[in-house]
């Protein structure tokens, strides 16, 4: 099989082919919390693997795009992560009505301070490690309320 037919493959999922649990993250490249989010979803991804969590579209979502509103709907679990105060995620997710099953705010649930504007950079890797610890265990602990019914 040709690299460009496994490309087209990956590109071609069908919409019965989600994760058990998804994650909603601010995913904002504009400030250092946001990044965090984003970087730390990704991480997470990568240790479980995509049959495990995806990653929603954020944009999508606030644009309501309708077959990606279907699919967030359609998950078994969903998590939403905020990097700061303002939690437009979880904004995002209650003005369309999507339930979800657990929160985290970086700032709020964590303790990691938003620096602000054009700060992206300005994180640690102990502050990304704390971040990438808690997803996953809010991860493990809806997968294990999925087993449990």
């Amino acid at each position: 099989m040709s690299q460009d037919t496994k490309e087209e493959d990956k590109r071609s999922i069908k919409i019965t082919d989600i994760p058990e649990i998804g994650i909603l993250a601010c995913f904002s490249g504009a400030s250092n919390s946001g990044l965090l989010t984003g970087l730390a979803a990704l991480n997470v991804l990568k240790e479980m693997g995509e049959d495990v969590v995806g990653i929603c579209s954020l944009p999508s979502l606030s644009n309501q795009v309708e077959r990606q509103i279907a699919i967030t709907k359609r998950l078994k679990r969903l998590l939403v992560i905020d990097g700061c105060r303002n939690s437009c995620s979880k904004k995002i997710a209650d003005k369309l009505g999507l339930e979800y099953d657990d929160y985290i705010n970086l700032e709020t649930s964590l303790g990691i301070k938003k620096v602000g504007p054009f700060t992206t950079l300005m994180y640690s890797e102990g502050e990304l490690d704390t971040t990438i610890k808690a997803i996953t265990q809010k991860i493990e602990a809806l997968r294990k309320s999925i087993v449990e019914g």
